[in-house]
Order: C-alpha cells, then sequence, then structure tokens
C-alpha cells in the first residue's frame, strides 16, 4: 500500500508502544554515528524493512547523491539512493521503528509529511533523534552528550548522561520540521547528539557511536550488551595520543580542549572555534589513510 510518498508493507501485528529512532544523514551524521547506531539496533533486534520511497527521484538529486551499479546473479543491477523504515518487536514493549532518512534536495515538505504519515500509520509515540557533530572537545575525555527531551511522563534515563539544550543557532535542515511536525502531534521527544572532536574527522566514528549506544541501551536493555563499537573506538582513539608526540600543533590543540573539558563545571559543549592548520590536516590525512589499511575506520557494520 502507499503512505503518502512510501510504499507500505504493514505489519501483521499492530507494534507495541513504538518508538521511532531516526537518523539523518548527512545532515546530523557526522562520523556515521546515526547509520552505526542504527545498523547496531538492527543487528541487536533482527529488524524487518516496512517501507521506502516509491520515486526517490522526487526528492533526491541524483548527480549529488549517486546511484551504485551492481552485479547480482550474473546480471547488472542499478539501486538509487533512499530512506526506508524498519520496524523490530522486542521482547517487551517498546517496540522500535529504525528510520533512516536521507536529506532530500527538493520537495522537501512532501517529503515531511510522508514521514509524518508513516510514523502516525505505525502507531509511532515517540521520536527520537540520533546523530553527531564536531565540536572542540578532545578525544582523550568521555565523549560528551547534548540533547533534549519533552513530553515523557518519566524523564528518559540514559546511562547517566545529562541532556543540555543545544545554544546552536544557524543554518538547519528542513527536514527538522519532522521533528517540529512530532511534537505537534503528541508526540515525546528525544535528541541524543554526540560530540566528536573536530580535530579526528573519521569517515566512521565508533567511539562516538558506542557513546550513543550507551545512551540508549539502559532505555532498551542492552546495556549488558558487548558492542563492538566500544573496542572499534578505543582502537581508533589509541593511534591519536602517540602520534601527538611528533605533531606539536596538534598536541597544542589537544591540551587546549583538554584544559577547557577539565574547567567546565557542567560539562557543557560550546561551539567549535578553532580551524585546523595545513600540517593537522595533512596528519589527519595520514592517519585516516593508515586506519583505512587496517580496516577500523572503513566502512560500515
Amino acid at each position: 500500500m502507499e503512505i503518502g510518498w512510501f510504499d507500505f508493507d504493514p505489519p501483521e501485528v499492530p507494534l507495541r508502544d513504538p518508538h521511532a529512532i531516526v537518523m539523518l544523514r548527512p545532515w546530523i551524521n557526522v562520523g556515521n554515528v546515526g547509520t552505526i547506531v542504527l545498523s547496531r539496533l538492527a543487528s541487536i533486534y533482527h529488524a524487518e524493512e516496512v517501507a521506502r520511497l516509491r520515486r526517490p527521484g522526487h526528492f533526491y538529486d541524483f548527480t549529488r547523491y549517486r546511484p551504485e551499479m551492481k552485479w547480482v546473479d550474473g546480471e547488472r543491477e542499478i539501486t538509487s539512493p533512499n530512506s526506508k523504515i524498519e520496524i523490530v518487536r522486542r521482547d517487551a514493549a517498546p517496540d522500535l521503528v529504525l528510520v533512516h532518512l536521507l536529506e532530500p534536495h527538493s520537495n522537501s515538505e512532501d517529503f515531511n509529511d510522508s514521514v509524518l504519515e508513516m510514523l502516525e500509520a505505525l502507531g509511532v509515540t515517540t521520536y527520537i533523534t540520533v546523530g553527531g557533530m564536531y565540536d572542540s572537545v578532545p578525544h582523550s575525555r568521555p565523549l560528551l552528550v547534548t540533547g533534549s527531551s519533552r513530553g515523557w511522563d518519566v524523564e528518559p534515563d540514559l546511562g547517566g548522561v545529562t541532556l543540555f539544550r543545544s545554544r546552536y543557532e544557524g543554518p538547519t535542515s528542513a527536514t527538522n520540521g519532522i521533528g517540529v511536525g512530532a511534537t505537534a502531534r503528541g508526540l515525546a521527544t528525544l535528541t541524543v547528539m554526540v560530540h566528536l572532536p573536530m580535530y579526528l574527522q573519521l569517515d566512521n566514528d565508533y567511539a562516538g557511536a558506542a557513546r550513543a549506544l550507551e545512551a540508549l541501551a539502559p532505555l532498551y536493555d542492552f546495556r549488558d550488551l558487548k558492542l563492538p563499537e566500544v573496542a572499534l573506538g578505543e582502537q581508533q582513539y589509541s593511534q591519536v595520543t602517540p602520534a601527538m608526540t611528533n605533531n606539536p600543533r596538534l598536541a597544542e590543540m589537544v591540551k587546549r580542549f583538554e584544559d577547557e573539558y577539565d574547567s567546565n563545571d557542567d560539562k557543557t559543549p560550546s561551539p567549535p572555534s578553532v580551524e585546523l592548520s595545513a600540517e593537522i590536516e595533512k596528519f589527519l590525512d595520514e592517519v585516516r589513510s593508515a586506519d583505512s589499511e587496517d580496516g577500523p575506520t572503513s566502512g560500515g557494520i
């Protein structure tokens, strides 16, 4: 059946008090944090796809998001970039709706309305956004998490993470209208945003993804599960400190970020304010290149 611009295969059994966990790329998906988080949740709970956009070209410029060509059973197949929705059934409520959104280039109002119609069709009661952003924070300290919650009967347990409302003002994505629409429809909302070191622009920041998963774990009862993202993130970040010995400018930047972090009692992040030198950019390119050869920063899960 059709719901807005989505082709929808409705579940035979209704979901129980479903929570939508949403990622939006590329806007708030720095380090692929949202992508990795949803992929891990899909793996933990054996997700089932129920919807994807019927004609993604209505929203996406395929010269900016390129289609991919693959060989399947000896035949050439082309797949277009798309947004999709998966469901997972847990042993106990709430069930989950995993919403993988690719930011549209046009017709954003149609896109937002279609997503909201899908949430309504699935009976979603809670709308949670997960992602990452760059900030002037050090890799040598616990990654900071900001966000806010609204409409919860009991404040959500995020494993000791205290949510702060973001002070950000400036350009945003038109798809933020989905969250506004969710609030207007009476859904409880939550934002979990991990702040990543701006000097480590990793394709896949597993430490950031691990931090987001650890925040969600108490809500969905997987805190005792061993998450591979934790070890992968530690491996990535462990390569930075020894390398600072031969890069005084990077060491100076990290020391400044550490001092700011340690002096900030409430650990409220501030907007990034430091530009990277050409030398540091070159160093980071070398680190990323080495990581790609070893594996931990390349590809997804």
